[in-house]
């Protein structure tokens, strides 16, 4: 062998090691930035190594360079995956990795659309117009059927409300942007044109990076010490029964506790805390299982039994989680998340939220942002072939249904209660749908114990402050099973149970009428970005198209 052909070996490989070694990187600072771990500020630096993995591949003579950086990028957004949310394999293992797999490959698209424009219109409109993909991305990824946003880059600031009081007027995604725009700052000035190695930092570019990291931390460290929550206060009782979800809670399981005795420890539980002056009693999320027919609801023993003990309160009003059903007379009025049977026709399940105000008036409130293909099939409207070839095997069709609007759920005195079953309190957009019906405070109903021991649960509590700070709503959680708490709205956490302990809370809420920028106008940020990243991925194409022809 030549010594320039050994040379050119040593120097292919010193470059796999190093595109290893910064896809490796990447990986780790995600993990250690990301909620509950205590270094959200690595999360400036974490997509820096992938800018350079882009840079040194386009650069190198490699013949499929597009497939090498997909490779190594693949490796990123896996390992970002599976450090932060491999808990999720406690409920469903095959879903789990299907979902870990997918996601990466779902989080690659804008840098595959980066590189393709940084390629046709050149790296200045590259950077910007990744900016616009990684939004439009989350952005998508919070709306469609497939949703999964757990890894909004926003989110990992949850475990620092202080941070982010901005929120209010930005959302989430004002601090996706804040991160995205330190990355590409980083980059310059750390990494491009192997600066490090070289010793050649472009310090222009490190004084545009502190500028876009100290003002915002600066005013939110401010807005923090001087907010103050807002409202009249109203007196809560919240349960954490901590019933094992997959033993004891639901029919069917090895130790079922039947409804009955459940509700008696509910009850039971409940009336340790309850004074005259509480207002609202915060049961957790499918307390019953029973899959309770709606139009004949009142019927029902386990309801009745509910009165009887809310009697005793005039002033009290029942949130709580209950599978509910709807019948429909004929395919004609069924929903296309509608089920079928022979025995019953045409129905909807419903992961519901219970509501009896202080003069017995029931209202319903169905859970609308479900868990793909756990609690819906992906667009049933397209997909409904499936559901027909389910009806011809005698089985169920659909997954729970759900309804368009957001149910604020009222007192007599006009307090307005905006319901959260499960992961619906991760998305900000759809809860500011709430404050603008009239929600004065949030009531969160999970359960949680799906996930174990593990980050899963405390990063469920800990999103639910960025909802807080977003809406300036006072907030109370029920879980099952941890952790169960109230939140003020700055997004600290006043009062909170521990994982696995039964408990019930009693705090007081503020009930606020402000409506914040963030509830008025939503995720703003994130539908000018999509809208623009149209515009600048068909320019790049055009561009392209034009260099080719000359």
């Amino acid at each position: 062998m030549s010594s320039s052909l050994k040379v050119k070996n040593k120097a292919a490989i010193g470059r796999k090691y190093e595109l290893l070694i910064l896809s490796l990187i990447s990986g780790l600072l995600f993990w250690l930035g990301w909620p509950t771990l205590p270094f959200p500020f690595l999360l400036f630096f974490a997509i820096a190594p992938i800018f350079a993995m882009e840079e040194y591949i386009s650069q190198a003579d490699y013949k499929r360079s597009g497939r090498t950086f997909y490779g190594y990028l693949y490796l990123t957004l896996f390992l970002w995956n599976i450090s932060t949310t491999w808990w999720v394999y406690n409920s469903t293992v095959v879903g789990a990795l299907f979902m870990l797999l997918a996601n990466a490959a779902l989080m690659s698209i804008p840098f595959v659309l980066f590189r393709v424009t940084k390629k046709s219109a050149g790296d200045n409109w590259g950077y910007f117009s990744f900016v616009l993909y990684w939004i439009t991305f989350e952005y998508i990824h919070l709306n469609w059927d497939l949703s999964w946003p757990w890894l909004t880059l926003g989110n990992g600031f949850a475990s620092f409300p202080e941070w982010v009081q901005w929120y209010e007027y930005t959302g989430v995604f004002g601090g996706t942007l804040w991160i995205l725009l330190a990355n590409i700052a980083f980059y310059f000035v750390f990494l491009k044109g192997r600066a490090i190695q070289n010793r050649q930092f472009r310090w222009r570019s490190f004084s545009l990076t502190v500028l876009c990291l100290i003002p915002p931390i600066g005013y939110s460290y401010i807005r923090y010490a001087y907010y103050e929550s807002q409202g009249e206060e109203k007196e809560v009782v919240v349960l954490q029964p901590n019933i094992d979800p997959f033993t004891e809670k639901f029919i069917g399981s090895e130790n079922f506790i039947p409804f009955e005795q459940q509700l008696e420890t509910f009850i039971s539980l409940s009336e340790q805390k309850i004074t005259p002056n509480t207002h609202f009693l915060v049961w957790p999320e499918t307390a019953f299982d029973g899959a309770y027919n709606e139009e004949a609801i009142e019927d029902h023993k386990l309801i009745q039994r509910i009165k009887r003990f809310k009697a005793q309160y005039p002033d009290l009003a029942l949130i709580t989680g209950m599978t509910t059903f709807r019948l429909y007379g004929s395919q004609a009025e069924a929903t296309p998340t509608a089920r079928y049977s022979e025995e019953s026709g045409y129905y909807d399940v419903f992961n519901t939220a219970f509501y009896l105000d202080e003069n017995n008036n029931i209202t319903f409130y169905h859970k609308s942002k479900l868990v793909p293909g756990v609690e819906i099939m992906p667009y049933p409207q397209v997909l409904r072939f499936v559901s027909e070839l389910l009806f011809s095997l005698g089985g169920s069709s659909g997954g729970f249904g759900r309804q368009d609007e957001r149910t604020v759920l009222e007192n007599r005195e006009g307090t307005g209660i905006a319901p959260a079953i499960c992961y619906e309190s991760i998305y900000g957009d759809f809860m500011s749908e709430y404050i603008r019906n009239g929600a004065n405070a949030i009531f969160i109903i999970t359960n949680d114990g799906w996930w174990g021991n593990t980050p899963g649960h405390q990063q469920h509590l800990a999103y639910a402050s960025l909802r807080a700070i977003e809406l300036r709503r006072s907030i109370a959680r029920s879980a099952n099973t941890g952790i169960s708490a109230f939140l003020n709205q700055r997004g600290d956490i006043l009062q909170a149970t521990e994982y696995w302990e039964q408990d019930v809370i009693r705090g007081n809420i503020q009930l606020s009428e402000q409506l914040t920028f963030y509830a008025r106008y939503g995720d703003y940020i994130a539908r000018t970005a999509a809208w623009l990243s149209v515009f600048v991925f068909l320019a790049a194409v055009v561009k392209r198209q034009l260099l080719k022809n000359t």
